[in-house]
């Protein structure tokens, strides 16, 4: 988050502007044709069974010059043997591929690695040609094949070559839609798995969508067991063996339990309630180690060591959960390390591979029963779990068992935001005192975001967040509590001279109160969305104001009351009188995270009619 962006911020994240990122198609660079080969050989001792992959893509240009840039990543598990580029035919082009660790800030925190180069089309209907060589040393690695690429695919051809030796199962997903074909044939004792497509559309960069494999077409393959010679090498026939390979992982891992034990010691010290323990070391996870995600090759699952990450004050999600395992082990708490998939991912623990989770938290067990915390959350409660989490299935620690669960699903309540206004009218403005109040992942965003702040600049961006910055919006003696307690909501109070806010004409008066206007017009544009959209995370927006009128005074004319319903989502908004005052209140509820293109019409029709409401005007006369 930018530092001097958290008005933008409030409306994306508060309101969820519905910003369409996606463009049109780039229609000046195609791949004309591609062709990607995965075949299974007979390795080393060491690696018995490796994946030598051979890719040829050949880059068209449609219509004016360009470059592009070819980027291919690598790992500890992965090596490039041989890039191969071609210019027109030509290999003279002076092109030099570069090879550098992938890095996030500076820092280096993986074996991830990344094979770049700028590739120019030199002309319209000029060729570019690339091919790759890679080598994977350990089916354990070898999950997915996807089959969409930056750039429209004119015609593609994949193959799997499998030994006999080699078991195997492979899955298909979203090919429904793409008119992919395959075929199995027999060369000697190799299987090859062939698909072949044609106009493949570039892959699809829609904003706030779900991830690629919900819609993209590809494949899981599901490496079972291999008999390369005499030896039989078993990799993930069942989530069991899995299960024993992550263990195996964590074995290997290295904690130091004692240097972890005294931080943590210092930690909690004076504290005897267990859970006030839990919470404590919780939050000082979340406080003092920094969040960095690196997951690729072996970094992707094997967590760093407990001390290591106490001493570099960062780590990616699963040094955070092994560190907060092992602080909550020391003290003799029984605490598991948790694989999970987050939303992100498609698929479940019924699939075994390591194509099913992308992340790991940790659960204490209390009385049997587990809380899950993620400490990558950085501003997030105790008992609370973020909407990327809920309902998901998770892998827990069991000794030498394993334990499968869902992560609960939180309601729209957890992440209520209300803001309760109560005001006076003098002459032309409104003098009055505001209360606003965050919980979940909204008080969560709301802390993220003023954390990207300095310290002294941050109750000027606060109010300038608070005022929408409208200058008219006057705050004073402003109010925050609960900055350092994520176990409590966010609280801000704060008093408001709103100038000129109420319009004059002959013996009328006219008043647009609620200038929050949440998800006014925030339609979707269906001539180009084509995906669902993915709200962050249910919600629930609370406004509610009380106006005193001065004496003489009455509302002649206010906007008839909105109140739409439907399974996902609901608006209801309006005013009412009693004895002089008027009161306002509107409640906008997520009750799903996500919105079907078959309902974007309604959708559309429904915001429409909201901003409507939001139009009209307060209108107030003389008695």
């Amino acid at each position: 988050m930018k530092k001097t962006a958290l008005l933008l911020l409030f409306f994306v994240a508060t309101h969820f502007l519905f910003a369409q990122t996606n463009t049109d198609d780039d229609k000046n660079v195609v791949i004309s044709k591609s062709k990607r080969e995965f075949k299974f050989v007979k390795g080393n001792s060491e690696n018995p069974v490796q994946i030598k992959e051979k890719s040829s893509r050949l880059y068209a240009c449609n219509n004016y010059r360009t470059d592009i840039q070819v980027a291919e990543f690598y790992n500890g598990y992965e090596s490039i043997d041989d890039v191969t580029i071609y210019v027109n035919d030509s290999k003279k082009h002076g092109i030099t591929p570069r090879y550098e660790y992938y890095n996030a800030d500076g820092i280096f925190y993986s074996d991830a690695h990344v094979c770049f180069f700028n590739l120019p089309l030199l002309k319209k209907g000029s060729n570019s040609e690339v091919i790759f060589e890679k080598t994977t040393i350990d089916p354990h690695y070898f999950t997915s094949v996807y089959f969409m690429e930056e750039q429209a695919v004119e015609e593609q051809e994949i193959k799997l070559v499998v030994p006999s030796w080699m078991q195997l199962e492979i899955k298909e997903y979203n090919f429904k839609a793409f008119g992919i074909q395959k075929s199995v044939t027999q060369d000697g004792d190799e299987t090859v798995y062939s698909y072949t497509m044609k106009n493949i559309p570039a892959m699809n960069t829609e904003h706030a969508a779900p991830g690629p494999s919900y819609y993209t077409p590809h494949i899981l393959v599901l490496c079972k067991s291999a008999q390369p010679k005499e030896e039989k090498y078993v990799y993930f026939s069942t989530v069991k063996e899995q299960y024993a390979w992550y263990k195996k992982l964590v074995k290997e891992i290295g904690n130091d339990e004692q240097v972890v034990k005294e931080k943590t010691e210092e930690i909690i010290k004076g504290i005897s309630n267990e859970e006030e323990k839990v919470k404590t070391i919780f939050q000082w996870v979340q406080d003092n180690i920094r969040y960095i995600a690196f997951e690729n090759g072996i970094a992707g699952f094997k967590p760093e060591k407990a001390q290591e990450v106490l001493r570099k004050k960062y780590g990616d999600c699963k040094g955070m959960a092994n560190l907060l395992t092992v602080m909550l082990r020391s003290i003799k708490l029984d605490a598991r390390r948790c694989w999970i998939g987050t939303k992100h991912i498609a698929y479940d623990y019924s699939t075994p591979s390591l194509s099913v989770d992308n992340h790991m938290i940790c659960a204490w067990m209390n009385k049997g029963k587990p809380t899950f915390l993620d400490a990558t959350e950085k501003y997030i409660g105790f008992g609370e779990v973020a909407e990327r989490i809920q309902g998901r299935q998770t892998l827990i620690e069991n000794a030498d068992q394993y334990l499968l669960e869902r992560v609960p699903v939180a309601t729209y309540l957890q992440n209520t935001a209300t803001e309760t206004r109560q005001f006076a009218i003098e002459g032309n403005s409104l003098k009055g005192h505001v209360l606003q109040v965050w919980k979940g992942e909204n008080k969560e965003w709301l802390l993220s975001a003023l954390a990207d702040i300095k310290q002294d600049k941050q109750e000027n961006a606060l109010k300038q967040f608070l005022a929408e910055d409208n200058q008219h919006f006057e705050i004073s003696n402003l109010v925050i509590k609960n900055m350092t307690n994520y176990n409590a909501p966010l609280q801000v109070e704060y008093d408001v001279f709103w100038k000129d806010v109420l319009t004059v004409f002959d013996k009328d008066t006219y008043l647009e109160l609620d200038n929050r206007r949440n998800f006014d017009n925030f339609k979707i544009d269906t001539t180009k969305r084509k995906l669902p959209y993915w709200f962050d995370y249910k919600n629930n927006l609370i406004f509610e104001t009380e106006i005193a009128l001065p004496a003489g005074k009455k509302a002649s004319s206010l906007p008839e009351k909105i109140s739409i319903s439907r399974p996902a989502y609901s608006f209801a908004a309006g005013y009412t009188v009693s004895p002089g005052k008027i009161l306002y209140r509107s409640e906008i509820v997520l009750n799903s995270t996500e919105l079907k293109p078959e309902n974007f019409s309604q959708w559309n029709k429904d915001i429409e009619q909201l901003s409507n409401f939001y139009n009209q005007q307060i209108v107030l006369t003389q008695q």
